[in-house]
């Protein structure tokens, strides 16, 4: 009996290293395959071209736009209602024309642009106020005495501000001589500066609003 238990000892023992050896074959060939697949995906890694530098080109093009568009909406001109600045914005859409001069006839707002040349001293731009209405100037600034005056003295103190008088509206409210577009609007305000006057404002040309 104890032959026979020493047999089937030494035949376990036997055994036990081709079990050993075949674990020992899967966890190298494991090992093999991971190798492998690194060595691949590095050689992939490898192969795809290096990132170039970062084009900023379009980065400060869409910087320039939302300059550009920001500004289109801030105030371009000033223009004094009594004492207080009021901000005027160029709307570079559209232009006025004034064949009439300070009677405006016909189709006053057009697209910019669309007037002929020749007709350029007809034309002014077009503003919008601070509620966005369309505002130009058809030429004429309308100035306010500090007092009443006879017609006489009144002449003479609108021609000793550097103005020509056109024709009294009241006898405080006098219409002056100005140029169709942005001329009236620089008399104007040099009028409201040189503090002669309540006030200076050009003769504003607005499209009639619909009730």
């Amino acid at each position: 009996m104890a032959t026979d238990r020493i047999t089937v000892c030494d035949a376990s023992r036997t055994r036990t290293p081709g079990v050993m050896s075949r674990i020992t074959a899967f966890f190298a060939a494991l090992a093999v395959a991971g190798v492998v697949a690194l060595l691949g995906a590095a050689s992939t890694a490898l192969a795809q071209p290096a990132p170039g530098p970062i084009d900023t080109s379009r980065i400060e093009t869409a910087s320039k736009r939302s300059s550009i568009a920001v500004k289109s909406v801030q105030a371009t001109h000033v223009w004094h209602d009594g004492a207080s600045a009021r901000m005027l914005t160029l709307d570079e859409t559209l232009e006025a024309h004034f064949p009439g001069g300070l009677l405006p006839e016909g189709k006053v707002l057009r697209p910019a642009g669309s007037t002929d040349r020749g007709q350029a001293a007809q034309i002014s731009p077009v503003l919008r106020d601070e509620s966005g209405r369309p505002r130009s100037l058809p030429g004429g600034v309308v100035v306010v005495l500090k007092a009443p005056m006879d017609e006489t003295s009144a002449r003479a103190l609108i021609g000793q501000a550097g103005a020509t008088p056109l024709q009294a509206l009241t006898d405080r409210l006098w219409l002056v001589q100005g140029p169709i577009g942005l001329g009236s609007l620089r008399l104007a305000n040099q009028l409201q500066a040189a503090g002669v006057f309540e006030s200076a404002q050009p003769n504003w040309w607005m499209p009639r609003t619909r009730k």
